[in-house]
Parts: C-alpha cells; structure tokens; sequence
C-alpha cells in the first residue's frame, strides 16, 4: 500500500512540474543552388537572448518557448536576412522550412568595408 501511495505521489507532482513549452524545428535552404541546406546559418529569436546556427542538414531545433506569438531572424553571409512569425503552442512543435536568397553588395559598400578592415590592420600594426 505505502508503494502505491508514494508512486501516485511521484507521479502527481511530476505532472504538477511538467512545463508547457512548444518546440521550433526547421530547417534553412538556399535558394540559389537547388535548395540544398544551408550549414552554420544563424537563427534568432528576436527580442530575446536565444540564438543558435543550424547543422550540416540546415536543421535546427529551439525547444522551452513558451505560447505565444514569436519572430525568427534566419541569416547567412552574403544572403537576405528572413523574418519568420510562428505561433508557439504548448506540448506541440511548429515545423518550418526557409529559403534564403543570395543578398547583392554595391561596389561603395565593398569599398566602405575594405576601407574599416585597412584601417583596423593599421591600429593593430601601431600598436606592436
């Protein structure tokens, strides 16, 4: 008796404790080369700390969100940053698929780039 008194009580507050989070699971294609994944591409929730890169499938998996309405940053170098709404409900994963398409430079920003990166290597020769 005291056996099934202490299982129904384990089992009772292990439902108490269970958290209500939902789960985000996607994956980021290329756009530009026949969907194949994208590896190490970023992926963020914004507004908050939550960031991670997506693996050599372009998976990606963010799990403890709460319900609610979230917005996903997915980026890449040299690719169009994607903002994604998904809807967050508990004990449920929200499967998605992204393509990212390639982002165009112009020859002024390449130059305004190549321009801060001279001057970074002088302050580091300057200071040896």
């Amino acid at each position: 008796m005291k056996q099934i008194i202490t299982s129904f009580i384990i089992l009772f507050t292990s439902l108490c404790f269970a958290q209500n989070t939902g789960i985000i699971v996607g994956k980021i294609l290329d756009k530009e080369f026949n969907n194949n994944p994208l590896v190490l591409a970023t992926v963020s929730v914004k507004g908050t700390l939550i960031a991670l890169t997506t693996d050599q499938t372009g998976l990606f998996v963010i799990e403890n969100l709460k319900d609610g309405d979230y917005t996903l940053l997915c980026s890449f170098i040299g690719y169009k940053t994607e903002e994604i709404k998904v809807k967050v409900a508990s004990r449920t994963s929200k499967n998605i698929k992204i393509s990212l398409g390639a982002d165009t430079l112009s020859l002024t920003e390449i130059e305004l780039l190549s321009g801060l990166t001279q001057k970074e290597d002088k302050k580091i020769t300057t200071l040896k």
